[in-house]
C-alpha cells in the first residue's frame, strides 16, 4: 500500500493561547477517517520545532525514506533516561478506525484522537520538556508491524504504566518504511 500523504489546513491551531482541542481535533480526525481504511494504527506526533533545520516538507521526505523521523542517531529523545531501560524505537499511541470512524479506548480523555494529542502537547509536555509543542506531523503506522516494547533487563526499574504503554518497537527494524501507512501534515 502506498503511503498516504494527508494535508489538513488548521490556521486556528497555534500554541500562543490554549487551543480548542475538540474543534481542532475533529477537523484532523475527519481527514484521517476519510483517507485511511478501517484497521488498527499506531501514530506518532511530532513538532517541526524539534527538527529546526528541516521544513515540514523536508521532514516528510525523511520520514518517507526512513519510515521514521529518527534520522539522527546522536539525538536523545524526550524522557531518554526514563525510557532507556526499554527496547523501543518510538513513543506513540494506538487507535482504531472502524466503519470509517476513529475508535478510542477508555484511556483517552477526549473523544477526538488529535484533540487528545494536542492537549498532551500543550499541557502535559510542560512536565517533561518545560515548554509547549505545536504538532506539525502525525506519522501513522500499521499496528501489525510494530509491537510493545519490553524491558532490556528484568532488574530495571519500571516506569509508569501509562508511559510504558506508549513505547513501541518495529517488528522489522531493517524495513521501518514498510510499517508506514500515512503522514498527516498539519498546515497553518
Amino acid at each position: 500500500m502506498a503511503v498516504k500523504i494527508i494535508e489538513v489546513h488548521v490556521p486556528e491551531y497555534h500554541i500562543k493561547n490554549k487551543p480548542d482541542y475538540f474543534k481542532i481535533g475533529k477537523k484532523v480526525d475527519k481527514e484521517i477517517e476519510s483517507n485511511l481504511p478501517d484497521g488498527n494504527y499506531i501514530y506518532r506526533a511530532i513538532g517541526k520545532d524539534d527538527h529546526p533545520k528541516l521544513s515540514i516538507n523536508e521532514l516528510t521526505s525523511v520520514i518517507l525514506k526512513l519510515g521514521t523521523d529518527k534520522y539522527d542517531p546522536d539525538r536523545k529523545e524526550v524522557c531518554h533516561q526514563g525510557f532507556s531501560m526499554y527496547d523501543h524505537d518510538i513513543q506513540a499511541g494506538l487507535f482504531e478506525i472502524k466503519k470509517h470512524k476513529i475508535i478510542l479506548d477508555s484511556s483517552y480523555e477526549h473523544t477526538s484522537l488529535f484533540g487528545y494529542t494536542v492537549k498532551k502537547f500543550y499541557e502535559n509536555v510542560l512536565l517533561d520538556r518545560g515548554y509547549r509543542v505545536k504538532i506539525d506531523i502525525l506519522i501513522i503506522y500499521d499496528a501489525t508491524k510494530l509491537e510493545r516494547a519490553t524491558k532490556i533487563s528484568s532488574k530495571a526499574k519500571d516506569i509508569k504504566p501509562e508511559l510504558k504503554e506508549c513505547l513501541y518497537k518495529f517488528k522489522d527494524p531493517e524495513n521501518k518504511r514498510d510499517a508506514l501507512v500515512g503522514i498527516v501534515k498539519i498546515l497553518r
